[in-house]
């Protein structure tokens, strides 16, 4: 006597399609709730990294904004450090790798 498991199958029958069509609702509520992530070009990468080399070498206020756990988060302070080699940098105690910002903005004194 051998054991078979018929899968998935075994749930299908529970189902109703008002079931299916709540769980397709739920699943685009999830899907609309995230952002995605915004793409950034290398002439905005330039501006962004003048910023931020300016705003650390003067001790500037600056705003960055960068992506995490599906958001965009917003720090805004002076740049404490910059590591080029390990791509990135720390703001108002917040590390920030390089790759995850979307915004750098000088703040107006």
């Amino acid at each position: 006597m051998t054991l078979r498991d018929r899968g998935t199958m075994k749930w299908t029958s529970i189902f109703l399609p008002e079931h299916i069509a709540s769980l397709r609702k739920l699943k685009t509520e999830i899907d609309h709730a995230y952002e995605r992530k915004p793409s950034i070009d290398p002439e905005q990468w330039a501006d962004f990294e003048a910023k931020i080399q300016y705003a650390y070498r003067t001790g500037m206020d600056c705003e960055i904004r960068y992506w995490r756990n599906w958001t965009t988060e917003m720090v805004c302070g002076v740049i404490e450090t910059v590591d080029p080699i390990g791509g990135a940098l720390r703001i108002d105690g917040v590390d920030i790798p390089f790759k995850e910002i979307v915004w750098v903005s000088l703040e107006d004194v």
